[in-house]
């Protein structure tokens, strides 16, 4: 087993094998000898240091992972052999500075007027740098801003080309020993040539000098101002993201949770209806509402620490490949259950009814105590056993409307509705319902509830009960009827009142109250 030795290259610690550390040191020895007569040995050895460095993180895996061998001679294969890059080879250096690599955008802060973004993009696109610049002043004058804010944004965001190797992928060269060497002596001639010219070029230098440090101390200033706002856009994202995945994993164990574990048959927590299993429900919509949340919990963490690593390109393809398939699965389902109720039916029955002369006609709901002992309309739904124990549907879904007869009799109309993929399946339905209602002794008692199939649970149904009421009698509605009438000019004045029939509206018999009359249709 090799010795392990940790280094410091370009101010970046690694784990090397001893074998590896043996070749990295002769080879960056090697280097050295061959520039020992160059002025710039330093700033050379250093950018290649820093490049050697760059390679190695892109080649591990995780930070602790040890520099092998097999690493270092990737590293040499790119960066070249010392010996073809002496520096009185000429012919070597000029045939390899031609090789061409795709170029990385930074900002040239070498070539800048206001932060280098213009000679930045000079180099990637290959434009020449006047017609650029003359293009953003063009569009800042006649965008409203726009531009000026778009320059702004690619100010902040693109990083600056400061060492050899970020200017060399800025003009799209190879970042090997050839070209940093080539890179770093062009530099020292160009301070030599300033320095040479420098009463020259005086002037026009001091003035560049001073707009360009303006800017440049703007563009610090816009750069922290973004990294602030970029800070506490995290922040608010992670506290939305982190509250509404929270609360869609309690949905998710709270309620999909009742639904597997059903007390009985008792089923309010049927919300809403796909047709399917409650608890596949439950999922689906946590699934197409968590996922798109989770990214926004990774774009949060990633505006907070900017050295967040990825999940990785397939839990992406999956989690994707999930959320999509949700959306269908909802939206067929969706389709499915509308092309379920998308007719409706409904089945009719009168029946009339003999009263005794006289009488008073009195008219209430009536509860059945085995399913509940409500007098009031609910949403209520639930499988009930009946007095034979058959599991049944218990609805509360019952109207009541009242209407003058045209004739002597007392007459009760039932409507059953339902809806299906058919006509005829809606009448089929209808026709399962049972409803029922009594008169004993001229009270006219009417159920509070309807009954049916317990596979109709998530059905639509009702029953709208019509009482034609004979223009002789005189008629006490009971409040029981309060939640269940459906009378448009119904007050709550006529409950426990007893009306007659006057003047073509009916009114109430006690003359202290008001005169209010209620007109009923015929």
């Amino acid at each position: 087993m090799n010795k392990t030795i940790n280094i410091n290259l370009a101010n970046v610690f690694f784990h090397i094998d001893e074998n590896a550390f043996i070749k990295l040191d002769r080879y960056l020895k090697t280097i050295e000898s061959y520039l020992a007569k160059e002025e710039s040995k330093d700033e050379i050895l250093q950018d290649i240091e820093a490049r050697i460095a760059e390679l190695f993180t892109e080649s591990m895996t995780h930070e602790k992972q040890v520099i092998n061998l097999s690493q270092v001679n990737e590293m040499i294969a790119i960066m070249g052999e010392p010996e073809a890059y002496k520096i009185d080879d000429e012919d070597s250096t000029s045939t390899s500075s031609r090789a061409r690599t795709s170029r990385k955008l930074y900002r040239d802060i070498e070539n800048n007027y206001i932060g280098g973004v213009s000679a930045g993009l000079h180099h990637y696109l290959g434009l020449n740098l006047i017609v650029i610049r003359l293009i953003w002043i063009v569009s800042a004058l006649f965008s409203f801003g726009a531009t000026v804010a778009i320059y702004v944004i690619l100010w902040a965001v693109t990083p600056a080309a400061r060492t050899t190797a970020q200017k060399l992928d800025m003009q799209g060269e190879p970042v090997n020993l050839s070209n940093i060497e080539r890179k770093v002596k062009e530099s020292y001639s160009k301070f030599a040539d300033k320095v040479g010219d420098i009463d020259y070029d005086k002037y026009g230098q001091q003035t560049k000098s001073g707009v360009t440090k303006f800017f440049d101390g703007l563009g610090e200033v816009l750069k922290a101002l973004g990294v602030f706002i970029s800070k506490f856009l995290g922040v608010i994202l992670l506290i939305i993201s982190g509250v509404v995945l929270v609360g869609s994993l309690i949905f998710l164990f709270s309620f999909g949770t009742i639904s597997i574990f059903e007390l009985g048959d008792f089923t309010t927590m049927e919300i809403f209806s796909l047709g399917v299993p409650y608890w596949i429900q439950v999922v689906l919509f946590f699934l197409v509402g968590a996922i798109p949340f989770f990214y926004l919990l990774i774009l949060s963490l990633k505006l907070l620490f900017s050295n967040l690593k990825s999940i990785g390109k397939i839990s992406h393809i999956t989690l994707v490949g999930i959320w999509i398939l949700c959306v269908i699965v909802i939206t067929t389902l969706s389709i499915k259950k509308e092309l379920e109720v998308s007719y409706d039916a409904e089945v009719v029955e009168v029946k009339s009814l003999a009263l005794a002369s006289e009488d008073t006609l009195r008219i209430k709901m009536d509860a059945n105590l085995l399913f509940s002992d409500e007098l009031r309309q609910s949403k209520l739904q639930k499988i009930v056993q009946d007095e034979s124990n058959t599991s049944r549907l218990y609805s509360p879904n019952v109207y009541v409307n009242f209407r003058t007869s045209n004739d002597e009799e007392l007459k009760v109309r039932v409507t059953k509705k339902s809806f299906g993929s058919s006509e005829s399946q809606a009448r089929e339905r209808a026709s399962l319902i049972d409803y029922d209602f009594e008169l004993q002794n001229s009270n006219l008692e009417l159920d509070t509830y309807l009954l049916t199939q317990p596979e109709f649970l998530k059905e639509d149904m009702k029953v709208e009960v019509t009482v034609y009421i004979p223009k002789d009698r005189i008629v006490y509605l009971d409040k029981s009827l309060l939640d269940f009438s459906r009378v448009r000019n119904f007050k709550r004045s006529y409950y426990n009142t007893y009306l007659d029939y006057k003047e073509n509206t009916w009114k109430p018999l006690d003359s202290s109250m008001k005169t209010d009359s209620l007109t009923l249709q015929n």
